[in-house]
């Protein structure tokens, strides 16, 4: 069993994004993921998010091979070119990685080195056109392999405050899937109607849809997240929640939990934002009996 095949079965997967170490030393890495072995489908590991210089994913990715833990890598195209981006797939697949999702990126801007340059050759269309054409066994060139991939293919979906714009994002989900997707990851959200607007678009497309969930840490997160422009609202009921719990780590967790038992017959699966809090995990995975 494994994550491509429990994405075509009856059942609900459960992925927990987790980054590598901004440094050399996996130690922290190694443990905060043998800490959930075999409680996950899979441990997908970021790659640059939010755009904070950090080991890139190929090395913890075939830790986590070493270590019988399946791993789905997250590549951005913000950092790459078509050549470098092709290549890191191709070092993917003999390290051992079948499943990939790609995502474009965030702005170097608001991340920790905001002079950094985007390449600017890579979207989310070029990407797949260089997955389709490893699969094929030749490079985005027309240059035969020595050898092919066979990646499952996954594609970050943005979510927005904006309906308007969630529409235009869901009716990009049909091109996406001809262009060989087998499922989407949506961005964050707490917001059920968001979701089931692009269950639909991906259902018609027929493919399968994540939902991506942040834990919530306190009542000045949720307002933040609030007030933040183009994102979606997280829910008053659950601001509520937060405000009247004692111990607001706990509060954060049980939203969570029941949040993604309500999504269940909405999507496939769900992936876990710990944001800091893989230290965590094990006691959420717990409230998910799991």
């Amino acid at each position: 069993m494994g994550f491509a095949s429990d994405l075509n079965q009856d059942g609900f997967v459960l992925l927990t994004e987790v980054d590598p170490p901004k440094g050399i030393d996996l130690t922290k890495f190694t443990d905060s993921v043998t800490a959930i072995k075999g409680r996950v489908t899979a441990v997908a590991v970021t790659d640059g998010a939010n755009a904070i210089m950090r080991m890139t994913p190929l090395a913890p990715c075939r830790m986590l091979i070493d270590s019988n833990i399946e791993p789905v890598m997250i590549l951005n195209g913000r950092d790459r070119n078509r050549i470098s981006f092709q290549g890191d797939m191709l070092a993917a697949w003999s390290l051992g990685v079948r499943t990939i999702i790609f995502k474009q990126g965030q702005d170097p801007a608001i991340g920790d080195q905001p002079m950094a340059e985007s390449s600017g050759d890579l979207n989310i269309d070029v990407m797949l056109e260089c997955a389709a054409a490893l699969n094929n066994g030749h490079d985005l060139g027309g240059e035969k392999l020595d050898g092919k991939t066979d990646f499952l293919i996954g594609a970050h979906l943005e979510v927005s405050d904006d309906i308007n714009v969630n529409r235009k994002n869901a009716g990009s989900v049909a091109k996406l899937a001809k262009a060989g997707i087998d499922f989407a990851v949506l961005g964050p959200t707490y917001d059920t109607n968001i979701v089931d607007l692009f269950a639909e678009a991906t259902a018609d497309a027929g493919i399968k849809l994540l939902s991506s969930i942040m834990l919530l840490k306190s009542v000045a997160m949720i307002r933040y997240l609030n007030n933040l422009p183009s994102v979606p609202n997280v829910p008053h009921e659950f601001l509520k929640q937060m405000m009247k719990s004692p111990v607001k780590q706990k509060a954060g967790m049980q939203i969570a939990a029941s949040y993604i038992n309500d999504i269940q017959d909405r999507c496939k699966g769900a992936v876990l934002l710990a944001l800091g809090w893989g230290d965590q995990m094990p006691e959420f995975l717990d409230l998910l009996g799991r």
